[in-house]
């Protein structure tokens, strides 16, 4: 009896709307507000959109909070929306690094996630 080996490929999907701004503690820039700021003008001047959303998850749900208080100071010609807080799960792949084989997937943690929505009158 011949054993079948299937090769697993990961796919990135993209479930994100292109009008969300998720925060990540990865960006090293000086002045990180000035980033997103410009990154949300952007989506309001250039792309045309009527309301964007800044996503924070974990650790970055304070600097998200930060983020959106600085856009709508800074633009007076926004608002701050809806505020949605949720719990959401991760699940955590362990690969060998030799082979790229997958050894197990695991959700063992959940994080706190914040979508803060910013409106153009």
């Amino acid at each position: 009896m011949e054993e079948k080996i299937i090769m697993l490929k990961k796919k990135i999907i993209r479930t994100n709307p292109i009008n969300e701004i998720y925060i990540s503690r990865k960006r090293k820039k000086k002045n990180i507000k000035q980033f997103y700021y410009s990154r949300a003008l952007e989506l309001f001047n250039n792309k045309g959109y009527k309301e964007i959303f800044i996503c924070g998850i974990g650790a970055c749900v304070n600097e998200a909070i930060k983020i959106s208080l600085f856009i709508s100071e800074a633009m007076p010609s926004v608002k701050i929306g809806e505020i949605n807080t949720e719990t959401i799960n991760h699940f955590d792949e362990f690969v060998n690094e030799e082979t790229k084989e997958r050894i197990e997937v695991k959700e063992d943690r959940k994080s706190n996630k914040i979508k803060i929505q910013i409106l153009k009158i």
